[in-house]
């Protein structure tokens, strides 16, 4: 059971020889102090009746303090009957900020550090970008209910004059949102002030990146010596078409493990989604040529990180681009008008296998997309991949 009491801090005592008031909550064999910001000598503090000896006004704001975190306590004690709970626990309880005096800031902190403890490395850098784009344009130390539409348009207007593309700042205001919204779940934010309730977020429609049947095979039969620069870039391209499409984040993190037989099985790092990807000859062959001693699947292939930390999100974001770029070398040796990202081969690989005939559904399958009709997906999963492994198969087989 948690108790507060008033009590004279005798441990800290000030050069003027008075000593702090505190409230002093204990649990157990534990307890913590909040201060009262008054300080009083020995003799004028009576410890048996917990007050100030004459100063009526003093004892009586403490006794407001005291009464604020009593109910504050009776308040954690209710949601946590019958169940055990450390101190700190409580401290953390009794001490938060009121949710309508919690800033935009103080609270986008928060999600931050949600997402890093949840080993989401990725979302967390973009949400430490957007709060860095729109605190500079809107002031963000403020509560929520300060933030209106009129504010949004301003966000908007700001980002368009700095030639921000539309599908940029969509990118901007849906973190945005997403911040908003769970300030309301959280009692933050009502839901009566949500401003984009009214604001739409704007986006353009842009064609995917895409190369065509012959450029992919030129890229597949275009030879680039072991000792190039651009080698393993060119590998990397490779291994994302034969491997379905696979997104580049999931390749960095593939080991050795994820070899089950002839199967490559893992689970997508975005989505949560397992995928199972038969390992046929091409890959193989890479395989053979990169693994070492390491956990990796590709071994020195590419340099690796954990998805764990900050600098780990920083430490891919600065490989990709370093690929992407190497990868754009490539497209303008072999005259491909479309720069080649590792997008382009994911995007390149659902094209060709329409062009070759093969179903949405089944595409989307392969992709590791939800596809529409239920009914092929349980037809798909009776045939345990049998069916996109041969399409697979025949997609490699035209390509090399």
């Amino acid at each position: 059971m948690a108790t507060i009491k008033i009590v004279l801090d005798q441990r800290r005592a000030k050069k003027d020889e008075t000593f702090p008031i505190v409230l002093r909550i204990r649990h157990k064999d534990r307890y913590f102090d909040i201060k009262t910001n008054y300080c009083v000598c020995k003799n004028l503090f009576d410890e048996k009746k917990q007050l100030i000896v004459s100063n009526l006004d003093a004892n009586f704001n403490i006794e407001e303090q005291k009464e604020k975190y009593s109910k504050r306590i009776r308040e954690f004690l209710q949601e946590n009957r019958n169940t055990s709970f450390d101190i700190n626990i409580l401290k953390k309880f009794v001490l938060q900020k009121p949710a309508e005096l919690t800033t935009i800031d103080e609270f986008w902190k928060e999600v931050i550090q949600q997402l890093l403890d949840s080993k989401k490395t990725g979302t967390a850098r973009s949400y430490i970008t957007t709060l860095s784009v729109i605190s500079k344009i809107i002031d963000c130390n403020c509560m929520f209910t300060q933030v209106s539409y009129k504010d949004l348009i301003i966000i908007e207007t700001t980002l368009l004059k700095r030639g921000v593309s539309v599908n940029g700042i969509a990118v901007y205001m849906r973190t945005f949102r997403a911040i908003c919204n769970r300030a309301i779940l959280y009692n933050v934010a009502s839901l009566e002030w949500y401003p984009f309730r009214r604001y739409k977020i704007k986006k353009e429609k842009t064609t995917p990146r895409t190369i065509s049947i012959n450029e992919m095979q030129n890229y597949f039969a275009h030879i680039i010596n072991t000792e190039d620069r651009l080698y393993k870039s060119w590998c990397i391209g490779k291994l994302i078409f034969m491997l379905r499409g696979i997104n580049l984040t999931d390749l960095l993190l593939l080991k050795k493990c994820n070899v089950h037989n002839d199967r490559i099985i893992y689970k997508r790092a975005k989505t949560g989604k397992m995928y199972s990807v038969k390992i046929l000859p091409h890959v193989q062959e890479l395989i053979t040529e990169f693994i070492d001693n390491s956990e990796y699947l590709f071994g020195n292939l590419m340099s690796h990180y954990e998805k764990q930390t900050l600098a780990d999100a920083k430490l891919y974001a600065d490989f990709r681009k370093k690929l992407n770029k190497k990868l754009k070398k490539i497209s303008k040796i072999l005259e491909i008008e479309t720069p080649i990202t590792t997008y382009v081969f994911r995007y390149s690989y659902a094209n060709i296998a329409k062009q070759l005939g093969y179903s949405k559904d089944l595409i989307a399958e392969s992709l590791g997309h939800e596809y529409g009709n239920s009914v092929t997906g349980i037809y798909l999963e009776m045939f345990d991949n049998e069916i996109i492994d041969k399409m697979n198969q025949n997609i490699i087989k035209r390509i090399i």
